[in-house]
């Protein structure tokens, strides 16, 4: 008689085995599943809350022209003609060229502008849930509980502009994504996250030029290693390594900038960054008033911060006081403007160093004050008084700027987005026209495009021009049309005389919330009548 183990014998042996496998490897990342459910559970519901609001007031949309500057050169990547804004023009305009990389996978799929819009709502949400995930797991390593974790997780999900900025279009949900991940390696010691720190640290410069910040990180985590005597020659030459890793990273885009434009920076950083005027200052220090007020929780963040220097965490404190400074020195109305979306990864990442100090500085108060011993009592007087703090004063702002948000959407479809599809409509195939708002008119019109404001057109932001020298230079390139609000372009208007230009189009908004001004008007410029070229008076 032969014995043996029958199929439907060894298919259960399997199944037994894959479930303790999966068992196991649950009871060993519980606290991470159970924050990272808890973090798609929360952003997924912001941004349903968000989107549906928006639906509610407009068509699907993106809340800022500038959004759609990255995916012109998303689009170019797609094309196989990167960074030429216009044809035949390569600019260093891209605040964010891996921004830009990434959402230029969407045109594999989709031109159509509503496929476009929700595939950036998709993508922006993964590195949303992403940033949500890795705060609440930062906060619970720092405070060795998951609970913690899940408070952080609320308490960002309602910052108020994170969604907006977040669902905008802009680079903000990857800059904060890679911040915190920044963070998150900063703090370990392991030898096995050198390597990876340093390409991390070349991304946060590809996500934004101040995401520099990050490498210049990397030199004190070395100190703080070597302090527990923990550096060996190997350990050296991991941290040389590291630095050429983030070298690779960025040089392809530092030698486009260079081959572009003679400079290693992109032109945003020569457009914006200056010496601040008393007019900047008074509006910086005036909006920071109004951010504590909606969010107290920022000057817990800075000076109960220190804290975390003590307990030997210090970046969760470092990375955010140093990008604040950096704006205060070098942007500081620029980084006010567009419902503040550089200062929001800051407002985000103080949100760390404000939960984690502020539950350290009450337990301490507690059990040495009050004498709160029981871990529940204190850990639930410590929940109910930081939610009082942190999360009550933010809601009321949180709910309007879902409206908001909406809103914006709305001006910038009706008006930028409405114009680019006229001037396609209504123009020659080579028409070539100038303007200060450059995404959706580019984009929609497919036409060759002048900024004068420079961002992205290398030619206006180092030419050292005069404002009569950049009406030279839409003469000799063919240039036929402006297209402006209306109240700026009556500065340009001084170059010609009345019969020399005509308005052909103009588009008002009745309740206009985000856009530099209520009327964008197209004018068509008859060079024929005027004095170009010439030589100024």
């Amino acid at each position: 008689m032969v014995s043996g183990i029958s199929a439907d014998d060894e298919q259960n042996a399997g199944d037994q085995k894959s479930e303790s496998v999966l068992i196991a490897f649950i009871k060993q990342h519980r606290d991470d599943l159970l924050l990272l459910t808890l973090a798609v559970i929360a952003t997924v519901s912001s941004c349903v809350y968000y989107l549906s609001t928006m639906l509610t007031i407009s068509d699907p949309g993106l809340t800022l022209d500038d959004s759609w500057i990255h995916i012109q050169f998303a689009h170019t990547i797609f094309e196989g003609i990167p960074w030429q804004y216009s044809p035949g023009f390569p600019s260093t305009g891209s605040t964010s060229p891996l921004w830009s990389v990434i959402l230029s996978s969407m045109f594999w799929f989709t031109s159509d502008q509503f496929g476009i819009v929700w595939g950036t709502y998709f993508i922006s949400t993964l590195f949303f849930i992403g940033s949500t995930y890795l705060l609440g797991r930062i906060i619970a390593n720092y405070l060795e509980h998951p609970s913690w974790g899940i408070v952080g997780i609320i308490a960002f999900v309602l910052i108020p502009r994170n969604a907006w900025l977040m669902l905008s279009g802009m680079e903000t949900p990857l800059f904060v994504f890679i911040l915190l991940l920044s963070m998150w390696l900063l703090d370990k010691p392991e030898m096995k996250y050198d390597l990876l720190l340093g390409t991390v640290a070349g991304l946060a410069y590809l996500s934004r030029p101040e995401g520099i910040i990050v490498a210049l990180c990397i030199p004190l985590r070395f100190i703080m290693i070597a302090a527990r005597k923990k550096v060996d020659r190997r350990r050296i030459g991991l941290f040389i390594l590291s630095g050429i890793f983030a070298v690779i990273v960025v040089t392809p885009w530092i030698l486009h900038c260079l081959s572009t434009t003679g400079y290693p920076l992109p032109d945003t950083f020569y457009a914006k960054v200056h010496a601040p005027t008393a007019f900047e200052i008074e509006a910086w220090d005036t909006w920071w008033s109004f951010f504590v007020f909606q969010m107290p929780y920022l000057p817990l963040a800075v000076f109960l911060g220190i804290i975390l220097i003590i307990k030997g965490k210090p970046f969760a404190w470092l990375l955010p006081v140093s990008l604040t400074i950096l704006y205060r020195l070098f942007t500081p109305y620029s980084s006010l403007i567009n419902n503040q979306r550089y200062l929001v990864p800051v407002f985000d990442l103080f949100l760390i160093a404000a939960v984690t100090a502020g539950v350290i500085f009450l337990k301490l108060i507690f059990t040495t004050i009050l004498e709160l011993k029981d871990d529940i009592h204190l850990n639930l007087a410590c929940v109910l008084l930081l939610s009082f703090v942190i999360i009550a004063p933010m809601t009321p702002h949180y709910i309007y700027q879902a409206t908001f948000f909406g809103k914006a959407a709305g001006n910038i479809n009706d008006m930028q987005v409405h114009i680019g599809y006229w001037l396609d409509e209504n123009t020659p195939p080579d028409a070539i026209f100038a303007t200060h708002d450059a995404g959706a008119l580019r984009f929609f019109s497919g036409r060759t495009m002048i900024d004068l404001a420079g961002l992205v057109s290398p030619d206006i932001i180092h030419g050292n021009m005069t404002d009569y020298e950049k009406v030279q230079y839409l003469y000799d390139h063919g240039c036929n049309y402006f297209v402006f609000f209306d109240e700026i372009f009556w500065w340009w208007a001084q170059f010609f005389e009345y019969n020399e230009y005509s308005k052909i189009y103009t588009v008002t908004l009745p309740e206009n919330v985000i856009c530099g001004r209520d009327t964008m008007s197209v004018f068509e410029i008859h060079w024929e009548l005027t004095e170009f070229p010439s030589n100024p008076a």
